[in-house]
């Protein structure tokens, strides 16, 4: 039996962003009625918990701060013994935050950077001060003694800041740095992604790093 070895949840369309890639198109408005209740949330985790027990689970969006419920979906999740992180942009994650995942059973976070200039990043993301929000984030979790994976999103307006993405990453003390390329649907769909030669050259270039 095909046994998954992590799961990614889109939990909600609600965010406090209006990402311009957003393959979710999700942003501060959006329609919350059809989206899974608590108890159905569960549901869908015992059956995961069927086929494995011991799977990576990202709690994600939107934005999954935006959910009341997130820390008791969490300590659900940590008591099917799921490993448990959450997928986030960082702007409502503080210290209040960073502690209660802590004590719900959280283990880390994965933070949305796309740039090491906050201006770039702010204008990508939609929120003047969203890269400040994120770079405090790290910040919180490392003080919970959390891990941390920063996830950026290449398109043709910041390749070239990947040697420098890099060097963040290990000054803020990410475990991961993650890259992701643009998925063209939802608000993605109009933007440039950047070419055949260039992803070969990041790819090589990261082989090599």
């Amino acid at each position: 039996m095909y046994k998954a070895y992590s799961v990614s949840w889109n939990l909600t369309q609600q965010c406090n962003l209006l990402c311009a890639h957003c393959y979710m198109s999700a942003f501060a408005g959006a329609d919350t009625s059809y989206e899974l209740s608590t108890a159905e949330c569960r549901r869908v985790m015992d059956e995961i918990a069927q086929v494995n027990p011991q799977v990576f689970l990202i709690l994600t969006g939107g934005e999954p701060l935006l959910r009341k419920d997130i820390f008791d979906l969490a300590a659900y999740a940590a008591e099917k013994d799921f490993t448990v992180v959450f997928g986030t942009n960082g702007v409502l994650l503080r210290e209040k935050q960073a502690k209660l995942m802590r004590q719900h059973g959280v283990v880390g976070a994965s933070i949305s950077l796309d740039s090491t200039e906050p201006a770039r990043h702010d204008a990508f993301r939609h929120l003047p001060g969203a890269w400040d929000g994120a770079v405090r984030a790290t910040k919180a979790l490392r003080a919970e003694g959390l891990d941390f994976s920063l996830h950026m999103s290449v398109t043709d307006w910041n390749v070239a800041e990947i040697p420098a993405m890099i060097d963040l990453a290990n000054e803020l003390g990410a475990n991961v740095l993650n890259f992701f390329f643009l998925v063209r649907t939802g608000r993605g769909q109009n933007l440039t992604d950047i070419t055949a030669e260039q992803y070969e050259q990041i790819l090589t270039a990261l082989a090599r790093v």
